[in-house]
């Protein structure tokens, strides 16, 4: 197998590198800025994620689709409302440290680093999509980790789909007033969607239109987040096409800031998702 011609890494703009795999299971692509998984097609389907047309490729902004990593806070900072949100990672340029190609895939490895922290992804690409996220405290004192594999689906109409798994669950709602409540039934996609579950199960994606459900499976995260911005936050999106709200559903692995895990000098934790088509 002629290992380079299955995964490059070229500039998809001047200074932005991204690795593309063409691979027998699958195509896909990470960008080396924010570990982003910006692609997975497994051979014989239809792209699973969605990704902008209007996406931003540049050193400071987040990709619009994907796989954005929240890391290590998710949304807003919890103590530091003017620090980033979503975390320092997903604007950051990773070190790709190694690629490996077997029969089964492609498994990327990537890092970013300072003296007090360390965060390590791992990306395997192949007829499953898996994404591992780990966390290393280098400091002498606790470190708070939280965050999110931010997954946006392709969808052929949000409206269409439904979403199973996290039924008889508590959730918060987000959008307006915070409000915990609870779901009955499967979900569907009606209005601006912004919910952190209270679930480690997986959650399946049921999707007419495109005729296929998408199982997604998670380990070590204790929240899971669904999120679509609607019509009015869509407009206010500029990477983002006005109408384009329906083309997507997030569905998250996440550790929200109230679950937020605290680090020890030199410990670590590591949280994962894995994307299949069913």
């Amino acid at each position: 197998m002629n290992t380079n011609s299955i995964a490059r890494l070229d500039d998809l703009v001047p200074g932005y590198p991204v690795l593309t795999i063409k691979h027998p299971k699958c195509s896909a692509q990470i960008a080396l800025h924010g570990a982003h998984v910006m692609s997975w097609r497994p051979e014989g389907n239809e792209e699973v994620l969605y990704l902008s047309p209007n996406a931003v490729y540049r050193s400071g902004k987040a990709v619009r689709g994907g796989i954005p990593l929240c890391w290590p806070w998710f949304n807003a900072h919890p103590s530091a409302p003017d620090l980033p949100s979503h975390g320092l990672v997903r604007n950051q340029f990773w070190r790709l440290e190694s690629t490996d190609v077997t029969d089964a895939g492609v498994v990327a490895q990537l890092r970013c680093d300072n003296a007090q922290w360390s965060a390590a992804v791992t990306v395997f690409m192949g007829s499953a999509l898996e994404v591992a996220l780990q966390s290393t405290n280098r400091a002498d004192h606790p470190f708070m980790v939280s965050g999110a594999l931010h997954s946006y689906f392709s969808v052929g109409d949000v409206r269409e789909i439904t979403i199973k798994g996290l039924e008889d669950t508590e959730y918060l709602d987000t959008v307006g007033d915070p409000t915990v409540r609870h779901q009955n039934g499967a979900i569907h996609i009606e209005c601006e969607v912004d919910r952190y579950y209270n679930s480690v199960g997986a959650v399946r994606l049921e999707d007419p239109l495109k005729e296929r459900t998408i199982l997604i499976e998670k380990k070590d995260s204790p929240s899971t987040v669904v999120w679509n911005p609607w019509i009015a936050k869509a407009a206010a999106l500029s990477d983002l096409p006005n109408d384009d709200y329906l083309a997507f559903a997030c569905i998250e692995a996440a550790i929200t800031n109230d679950r937020a895990i605290a680090l020890g000098k030199d410990e670590t934790h590591c949280f994962s998702t894995r994307i299949s088509i069913e």
